[in-house]
């Protein structure tokens, strides 16, 4: 039996930076990068995608009228500014999420998308994908200091069993759970965005 490709060459599961943005965009949108390891994402069910398109609108009418400029992107690469990989013969060793959702100070022209202009991320986590949202990326994004992560926890119907907030704690490194919602999301982000919506507007078509 013919060796695997990663066994004659460790380098085949990795991909530098300028390596990802040479890449189709379909190919982009199936995966995420971890400290240059690739990382397949599962497509996700017509009813994330429906939560996933209510919820953005929710955050998108709690942006105040006043103070800074905030945007809401949903499924956008997100780039770490903080990292921890070494350089590697190859290039510099580089992580990309993309989180569900992302909430954030308007980028300025063409700029992209990093983990410093985001201060709450959003991922909806069904049953194949707890131990990545709940502590893979639990503690990246605290990591890289985004004060709010917000996890909200399907069933598995795919209807919202609950949503889960965490917020930096006072080391500013880690994140402790602030609350867990049932029934409704009714919270205050960062930049006094407030939010008031029962799961079941959230889940209607």
């Amino acid at each position: 039996m013919p060796l695997p490709a990663w066994a004659t060459d460790p380098y085949s599961l990795f991909i530098t930076e300028e390596e990802y943005d040479a890449l189709p965009a379909d190919v982009c949108k199936s995966i995420e990068v971890v400290d240059g390891a690739v990382i397949i994402c599962a497509s996700p069910s017509p009813r994330h995608q429906r939560i996933l398109r209510n919820l953005s609108r929710a955050l998108q009418d709690a942006r105040p009228s006043d103070g800074p400029c905030i945007d809401v992107l949903p499924d956008t690469d997100m780039f770490y500014v903080e990292q921890n990989a070494q350089d590697s013969d190859k290039g510099q060793w580089f992580t990309m999420r993309r989180p569900d959702i992302s909430v954030l100070y308007c980028l300025e022209g063409t700029g992209r998308l990093t983990s410093a202009n985001v201060f709450t991320t959003v991922e909806i986590t069904g049953p194949d994908s707890r131990q990545r949202d709940f502590q893979d990326k639990k503690a990246e994004y605290a990591g890289q200091r985004i004060p709010l992560y917000l996890i909200v926890v399907l069933d598995a119907q795919d209807t919202i069993k609950c949503m889960e907030e965490y917020r930096l704690d006072w080391s500013g490194r880690s994140y402790q759970l602030a609350t867990v919602h049932h029934g409704v999301l009714h919270t205050e982000l960062p930049e006094a965005m407030k939010l008031n919506v029962s799961f079941s507007e959230l889940e209607s078509v």
